[in-house]
């Protein structure tokens, strides 16, 4: 569990003014920020770095000037402004009052460390246990979800990990991808140049957005309950997310043990094949060709943007 993340969560942002605090990017309503909750818009947006009183200045009505964007909107783009409008429609900005942060923790006295400790330490057993348990799923091999159990408890073969159990040299460490850092597990999964790239290409598939923090237990979390999907889809992000993780392991046993390199391109297509195989065969009301999933993923999936 990422220590960032878990403080994210439990910090929210109390605009006065607003001139302190990011429109996009600080989390001061709706529960998360909405560079998060409308992050197609945020990729689209002009004014990204702008301040809840800038915004407000220019007008966040729908049909202000606050809403720039690099290309004309799509349909279902224009909800997500309408349905953010109407998220900011009762909000009245305070003249002569700062913004503050709030720490939810504890209202009353504040942010202290040693309570903030007990946070988390009480909880960090429960959230691992919690996630791993979500990664037992009939639609995938149980080979799979106990690979992903083993990923999500930091149990894997990392090279990192090996040389913890004293199974490798403390100069081995370093990752099959040529990017030269330590191969840790979330190096390999989320930030490898090679292995990581896999998140980007198959966002690009699906033809959504996608900002994560934290490593790969928040990445996993975040992943499967993406922002402004309904319920019913979380089930498939799941299927998909177990899929790359699954991808980038064998990928990294075949360069180690085998000696054999694909590009990131060739991943996602191991991504795409894997999904379809596992639907197909456990799932009954999976009823569409492989040229259809290929071409038309969330239609497959009964998901709309």
């Amino acid at each position: 569990m990422g220590v960032r993340s878990e403080f994210e969560d439990n910090t929210r942002r109390v605009v006065g003014d607003g001139g302190n605090t990011h429109f996009w990017t600080d989390n001061w309503v709706g529960g998360v920020p909405l560079g998060i909750k409308f992050s197609s818009l945020f990729d689209l947006a002009i004014h990204k770095g702008s301040s809840v009183a800038g915004m407000a200045s220019l007008g966040w009505e729908e049909g202000g000037r606050a809403w720039v964007w690099r290309r004309r909107l799509l349909a279902w783009e224009e909800e997500s402004v309408r349905e953010s409008s109407a998220l900011l429609h009762n909000i009245v900005l305070q003249d002569h009052t700062h913004d503050r942060w709030k720490w939810l923790l504890d209202p009353s006295q504040g942010y202290l460390v040693r309570g903030t400790y007990q946070f988390l330490t009480a909880t960090d057993e429960l959230l691992v246990r919690g996630r791993s348990h979500q990664v037992w799923y009939k639609h995938v091999p149980s080979k799979v979800s106990c690979f992903a159990w083993r990923l999500l408890q930091g149990r894997l073969p990392t090279k990192s990990n090996l040389v913890r159990w004293r199974v490798l040299l403390s100069n081995a460490t370093q990752c099959i991808g040529g990017c030269g850092c330590p191969e840790t597990t979330d190096h390999l999964f989320l930030e490898c140049n090679i292995f990581g790239s896999i998140w980007n290409l198959v966002l690009q598939w699906l033809s959504i957005t996608f900002v994560s923090s934290g490593g790969i237990g928040d990445h996993f979390t975040q992943f499967i309950h993406l922002a402004g999907m309904m319920c019913s889809s979380h089930s498939f992000f799941k299927v998909i997310w177990l899929a790359c993780v699954w991808t980038i392991w064998k990928e990294r046993n075949d360069r180690v043990l085998k000696n054999v390199a694909s590009d990131p391109i060739a991943f996602v297509d191991k991504v795409k094949l894997h999904l379809f195989l596992w639907l197909k065969e456990n799932n009954a009301l999976f009823i569409f060709c492989y040229h259809d999933w290929w071409r038309h993923p969330l239609h497959c999936m009964c998901v709309s943007l």
